[in-house]
């Protein structure tokens, strides 16, 4: 017996799929605060702005509205190699639609880092937090989409709405932080994916390496995710690639890796990209095929996307030759 959909029913059913394939995906609007990416979510019956940080574990809280149990093991250290003590929380977590009903998270302080921009900011998420994610950055709408996988993940032709991508790269974990293969020139590094760095970052080592691809070089001071200042050089590298496609100059800071790289489980990194390739590409991270996905910003074909409100922030400061 054949069967024959009737254009009503047959439209029922495409509604009903349409239905399922968003009922497990949230769309954010983003808050750019300088170069920092804010999206807003609620965690235990507060909501707020989290910071988007794929460099941290998971999710970390703002001490200054969170209380959690001292942690035995645990510390955190950012790129200057900082150490700061933190504790531990279970929490239930929403983001758009999507539930999170209980997750560890690290609690420590972020008061600088609030002070810094002028900005309330609850808390820190990324790294394992999206591991049964598929996570969409993209500068240009402004707007992070998350879409959680389920078991029987949804057939790729639902994907077939987007373009097809101008690279695609497999990745690897330094901790829960996604790494991928670049090249300056003819050698190839490992640099992690740090959607909060406002600057990319690269092994102290290797500025002798990559001194014909670096301009506009300068000492400045840098702080991380601790208080503490440190001055280190920097400098605008050209030539970078990611897969075929060749990055417009990104500043970079150059400073010791040693403590992320001793800290976090996986192959030592030679640096972090940051805010300069997210403002030149849409990234696309499929936590479950372990891919990141990039088109180039239609905007940015000639120069990268500049998003400026007022006045910057970000973590720098400028120090003066007489």
């Amino acid at each position: 017996m054949s069967l024959h959909l009737t254009r009503p029913l047959l439209l029922c059913c495409l509604l009903v799929l349409t239905t399922a394939a968003m009922a497990e995906k949230a769309r954010l609007p983003i808050k750019l605060v300088d170069k920092l990416i804010l999206i807003e979510g609620t965690v235990d019956g507060q909501t707020g702005y989290f910071m988007l940080d794929l460099g941290v574990s998971d999710l970390v809280l703002n001490s200054r509205y969170f209380t959690g149990i001292k942690s035995k093991i645990a510390d955190a250290f950012g790129v200057n190699g900082t150490l700061t003590s933190l504790e531990t929380k279970w929490i239930g977590a929403e983001f758009g639609s999507l539930h999170w009903k209980r997750r560890l998270a690290h609690v420590l302080s972020l008061e600088h880092l609030e002070d810094s921009k002028g900005e309330k900011i609850l808390g820190l998420v990324g790294g394992k937090f999206f591991k049964k994610c598929q996570l969409t950055i993209d500068l240009r709408r402004m707007e992070v989409e998350i879409q959680q996988l389920s078991k029987d993940r949804f057939p790729d032709t639902f994907s077939k709405i987007y373009t097809e991508p101008e690279a695609i790269l497999p990745f690897k974990y330094k901790g829960g932080m996604p790494w991928i293969e670049v090249r300056i020139g003819s050698v190839a590094y490992k640099f992690g994916l740090d959607t909060a760095s406002e600057y990319s970052v690269m092994h102290e080592k290797w500025r002798s390496s990559v001194e014909p691809h670096l301009f506009n070089q300068r000492t400045v001071v840098s702080r991380g995710i601790s208080a503490t200042e440190k001055s280190v050089m920097s400098g605008k590298i050209g030539g970078l690639e990611i897969g075929s496609l060749k990055c417009y100059p990104m500043s970079t800071l150059f400073t010791d890796m040693g403590t992320i790289n001793r800290n976090l489980a996986g192959a030592n990194l030679d640096g972090l990209l940051g805010f300069d390739l997210l403002r030149q590409f849409k990234v696309v991270i499929d936590y479950d095929r372990k891919e990141i996905l990039v088109w180039r910003h239609s905007n940015a074909k000639d120069y990268p996307i500049l998003i400026t409100f007022g006045q910057q922030r970000d973590s720098l400061g400028f120090i003066r030759r007489e």
